[in-house]
């Protein structure tokens, strides 16, 4: 029974490892494993697992690119596989390799190829030159790890194709993907809305590119997204549809010519219709949690065995450690084998329950088993979600998918009715988008889990979950109660006075200022015209992380896109109390930013705030109309300087001559322009010789940031260095006492691909 739990616990456990043992140890544990198994087997199965995950991961980062050799020309031959996603001029695609002009040892390569006339489509050959680099994310609490991300679908390296004449097309193959992309393309041609045929991508082939960011985040809030992509919800529904087609095909010729049995008939065609399903939709996480759990469960009943509700739920936890052995770290992980949890052990208690009641009872069920989950990843979720899906799963599922893949059925006898199809579960997901979109909550109803991941918040929520759960006729369970009314209103003022954090967003600034009671961002990082943008993907999940519900304000230094370029995704996660912008214009978005002028102060929590330029509107380099925000506490100063140059470092000389001539200390400095040759003057620095520096930049950016000449002046003047591409969001935080500490998020949270 504990053999498949131990295994893919002992996997998932090399996860949170900050590096991997080498060879001989490994060996070791080999040995180790053998000897245990004689005494005590369970602990062996353990070790097999941590064995498996460290040659897993020493697979996978055996065949990445070297450092040495980013920023690297090759000319690479290889097969486009899954769906190319075009976002403006520039098409993204994977492509496994087949042939490289160096002897290295790469696989799979995720590249980025610009112009409006290049189009690779899945199955093609191609010789192409690329530069790559080494794959690598941003690293910030709370923050998607895209560096995990590109390991678990094992890319070796990331780039980019060069415009070369060596760049040709050598030959079309079939393939599974391409099926998937044809079939993408008719639906596209369907006559309903963008959403709805983003909608139809995800339910029939499981592509979720081309859902948007505002309706992807819409969907999440109502807790609705599962039903909307391929789940085991899915897979479950097309199994069960599979073994009742083969029961009944079964039947029929029990009635026709010779004796079949119906139940071994059902059972292989749930096994190929969950298998087909799944292929057609990629065999992501969930389709493959439910492949295997419906996979166990019917080799039982061909076997004409029983196998236990613990031991198919094992063996789909097994099997998903052995195909992704970093599963773990991502939040759909723990909601899908959450749910799946509470549907095996939790619902059979309630077969005395009216059918009616326990389908409602189930949604809340669902809802209370994933909370603890959602609060950990700070998912946002409302607090009605229930009962949206008492409506949402019966329409979807019954409705909507049936006739999407009756579609994907039909097409080859009959576009025209397959296209029908398609229109027929299009309007009804314009309809469901539309409905949706008009749900709205009063405004003192918390939206999502608002609480600071802390000991206490997730005692009280364990308690509630438990509570909730108790046997029926076991005394307490409405004790949960006034527990959930003590979770929503918990007490928000953090422990220390002060802190400051410098995310990691690559080439560009996001800065996020935290008192006891408040907290301000200033800039937003960068945001693209394919729809990324840092406020939403960086900032917002770090202030969920925080347990932030409200912004008190945000300032935006000047109008660059590395720095206003995330203010719209913000916005789409919270509101405003104070916005104030150094450019005249920053973003055309509501409520309008106030103008930044030097003299405007404000006090929050015994810690300053004061602007220090610009003064006037008059400066015609932009970087120069940037916000040059001070902050004082006791005797020391946070300088966030924006981009400005040379020219007005020189013009606040005397501002800062007087700060530092109170007695007061530049504790951190944001560099000027994230290190660039044109600020950093030497009297800027021979004034606020400032204790710690922070670099804001990309990693080895074609910019160059910081400039070493600028790096060795800080140096020289006693500083301490840090560099948000080396050691990913830093934070800093002040006691009582005026002390300070530094993290760094690439140390405090390490692990072994870092």
């Amino acid at each position: 029974m504990l053999s498949p739990y131990l295994f893919a616990a002992g996997i998932f456990s090399v996860a949170f490892w900050s590096q991997l043992p080498p060879l001989w140890v490994i060996l070791l544990f080999v040995l180790a494993g053998f000897l245990l198994r004689r005494f005590w087997a369970p602990p062996s199965f353990l070790l097999l697992g941590m064995v498996y995950g460290c040659l897993w991961g020493q697979g996978i980062l055996g065949h990445q690119l070297p450092d040495e050799l980013i920023a690297t020309d090759f000319t690479v031959l290889g097969e486009v596989y899954g769906i190319p996603v075009r976002d403006g001029r520039r098409v993204q695609f994977n492509l496994r390799l087949e042939e490289t002009t160096t002897n290295l040892k790469l696989r799979k390569l995720r590249l980025s190829w610009y112009g409006d006339q290049v189009s690779p489509q899945p199955g093609q050959v191609w010789q192409l030159q690329v530069r790559l680099r080494r794959p690598r994310g941003y690293v910030n609490p709370g923050g998607f790890d895209y560096q995990a991300w590109l390991i678990q679908q094992g890319f070796s390296a990331t780039g980019y194709v060069r415009a070369s004449p060596q760049n040709r097309l050598l030959e079309q193959r079939w393939s599974l993907d391409r099926l998937r992309f044809q079939l993408q393309q008719k639906i596209a041609e369907s006559h309903v809305n963008d959403d709805a045929q983003a909608l139809m991508s995800a339910l029939t082939i499981g592509d979720r590119s081309h859902i948007s960011k505002d309706l992807w985040y819409h969907l999440s809030l109502l807790g609705v997204i599962h039903l909307l992509v391929v789940s085991g919800l899915h897979i479950g529904f097309v199994a069960a549809m599979g073994y009742g087609t083969g029961s009944l095909l079964a039947r029929c010729f029990i009635l026709i010519c010779r004796p079949v049995n119906a139940r071994y008939t059902g059972a292989v065609f749930s096994l190929v219709f969950a298998l087909s399903y799944s292929a057609l939709a990629g065999f992501s996480l969930p389709t493959q949690r439910a492949l295997i759990m419906v996979m166990a469960a019917l080799v039982a009943l061909l076997a004409n065995r029983y196998i236990g509700r613990a031991m198919i739920f094992g063996l789909a936890l097994a099997g998903v450690a052995l195909i992704d052995p970093l599963a773990i770290m991502g939040a759909g992980f723990w909601l899908s084998f959450g749910a799946v949890a509470g549907l095996l052990w939790l619902v059979p208690a309630m077969n005395q329950i009216p059918k009616w009641r326990l389908f409602f009872r189930v949604q809340w069920l669902m809802f209370l088993l994933l909370i603890l989950p959602l609060a950990v990843w700070q998912l946002p979720v409302a607090w009605y979600s229930p009962l949206v899906n008492s409506v949402a799963i019966p329409w979807v599922s019954f409705l909507v998918v049936p006739l999407c893949l009756l579609g994907v059925v039909i097409i080859p006898l009959s576009p025209v009715v397959a296209e029908w199809l398609w229109w027929l579960a299009g309007k009804q997901l314009e309809w469901f988008v539309l409905l949706t979109g008009e749900l709205t909550v009063p405004a003192w109803l918390p939206l999502y889990s608002p609480w600071p991941l802390t000991g206490l918040s997730l005692f009280l929520m364990s308690c509630i979950a438990g509570l909730v759960l108790l046997p029926r006729g076991i005394p307490g369970r409405y004790l949960a109660i006034p527990l959930a009314v003590a979770l929503c209103y918990l007490p928000t003022a953090r422990q220390v006075p002060l802190t400051v954090t410098v995310l990691d967003v690559g080439q560009g600034l996001s800065i996020v200022v935290q008192t006891r009671r408040h907290t301000l961002v200033y800039d937003t990082g960068p945001g693209y015209a394919g729809g990324y943008d840092a406020g939403s993907a960086l900032v917002a999940p770090f202030l969920r992380r925080q347990g932030v519900t409200v912004l008190d304000a945000l300032v935006v230094s000047h109008s660059d896109n590395d720095h206003a370029g995330g203010v719209a995704g913000l916005l789409r996660h919270y509101s405003l109390a104070v916005w104030l912008a150094g450019s005249p214009a920053v973003e055309e978005t509501a409520p309008v930013p106030e103008q930044c002028r030097a003299g405007q102060s404000w006090r929050w929590d015994d810690v300053e705030f004061r602007i220090l330029h610009p003064a006037d509107s008059r400066q015609k380099n932009n970087n120069n109309h940037s916000c040059v925000l001070a902050i004082s506490y006791l005797d020391q100063v946070i300088l966030l300087p924006g981009d400005i140059d040379a020219s007005v470092e020189h013009r606040l000389l005397p501002q800062l001559e007087q700060m530092v001539a109170g007695k007061k200390q530049v504790a951190l400095l944001v560099a000027p322009h994230h290190g660039s040759k044109t600020s950093s003057s030497k009297q800027f620095l021979a004034v606020i010789r400032p204790q710690q520096v922070v670099f804001s930049a990309a990693y080895r950016h074609h910019f160059g940031h910081p400039a070493e000449p600028v790096v060795q002046r800080y140096l020289m003047q006693g500083s301490t260095v840090w560099n948000t591409a080396e050691q990913g969001a830093l934070t800093f935080r002040w006691q009582d006492n005026g002390e300070f500490s530094t993290t760094a998020q690439r140390t405090e949270a390490r692990r072994y691909w870092f």
